[in-house]
């Protein structure tokens, strides 16, 4: 497909995009190109360890330095002559950026993919394979946003959404967004009332919606109000921690401890040190160590397994353990930052 140099002063950010929809729809009269320039960098996809403004940054100071950009952005022509963004936003936005810093190199012009008579469910192909497949994924909020309206306002069916994915989404998790997006919606939102969202909330109501959680929650009396006030309340932290309140809740002390205090105290009481003389003697060091030969020498068919019970409990041991870590890994290397 023919790449052109299109003006950048021609091009129009789309203020549908839904990398910052949830942030551009609750104003009035639309959102104004600055502001659309502004909502991108903030909702730029997140790295991990340094959060959403440094991948935004890091974006900038790579286009900046090949002074120009290696993937072209995809564009569909107006009819006033100017052409909307489909995908590249935020590529757009660092052009125009660099050029009122005049920064070396030449911004006034942007290769593009123009697309033409590009119709609502090329968009939305477009987008899907972009960002909920592709290499530059939306923040998990944004996306299940647009899920979540492609479901319920486009009455798309999940099988068409994978359609649109080129088959490489799996429909648990497509189902697992849009389920998290209208839980959070129904409970989270009304209960912070006028305070800004915290979207990275967001991840507790995915993971709510593993099997036997809001069972496990009915179970013990509590609601999913409670659930809301206990994610506001920093009560399930790390997030993951949501899987662990079947058990949490039905252990009489696990229970008092989360409740006074949050899960990991909880756990805390859960899971006691083990009989075993060896590893209740051994030191982080030994531990580690010993994990580190374990993991390496499963063989295939073990990971086989691990991934086809995806839900059971080798595995989620294993992913309690990997957060466990990342977090504290985070903070070493913060320390050695500082």
């Amino acid at each position: 497909m023919e790449i052109q140099y299109i003006p950048v002063d021609k091009i129009v950010l789309d203020e549908r995009n839904p990398r910052i929809a949830h942030t551009t729809e609750p104003l009035r009269g639309g959102a104004n190109q600055d502001f659309i320039s502004l909502a991108l960098g903030y909702s730029a996809p997140e790295d991990e360890d340094r959060g959403p403004a440094t991948t935004y940054s890091s974006l900038k100071a790579s286009i900046r330095a090949h002074q120009g950009l290696i993937s072209p952005i995809i564009v569909t022509p107006r009819d006033d002559d100017t052409y909307l963004v489909i995908e590249g936003n935020t590529r757009v936005a660092i052009y125009r950026e660099l050029s009122t810093e005049n920064a070396p190199g030449n911004w006034a012009t942007i290769p593009a993919i123009v697309q033409l008579d590009l119709n609502e469910e090329g968009e939305h192909a477009i987008r899907l394979q972009a960002h909920l497949v592709g290499p530059r994924p939306w923040r998990p909020y944004a996306k299940a946003k647009y899920l979540h309206d492609l479901y319920v306002l486009n009455k798309l069916s999940i099988t068409q959404i994978l359609d649109f994915c080129g088959g490489s989404a799996r429909r648990r998790e497509i189902e697992e967004y849009i389920e998290a997006y209208k839980d959070m919606q129904a409970y989270y939102m009304p209960l912070i009332k006028d305070a800004p969202p915290d979207y990275s909330r967001f991840s507790a109501f995915v993971e709510l919606q593993k099997p036997q959680i809001k069972q496990g929650i009915a179970r013990a009396g509590f609601t999913l109000d409670d659930f809301a006030r206990w994610v506001d309340d920093s009560k399930v932290y790390p997030l993951n921690t949501v899987r662990q309140l079947p058990r949490i809740l039905s252990h009489a002390e696990g229970r008092k401890q989360f409740l006074s205090h949050d899960a990991r105290e909880a756990l805390k009481v859960l899971e006691q040190p083990s009989s075993n003389a060896v590893i209740k003697t051994a030191s982080l060091e030994q531990l580690a160590s010993g994990f580190t030969a374990k993991l390496r020498s499963l063989s295939w068919s073990e990971v086989q397994s691990l991934m086809e019970d995806r839900e059971g409990s080798q595995a989620q041991s294993l992913i309690d353990c990997f957060e466990e870590l990342r977090v504290l890994v985070k903070q070493l290397e913060h320390e050695v930052d500082v």
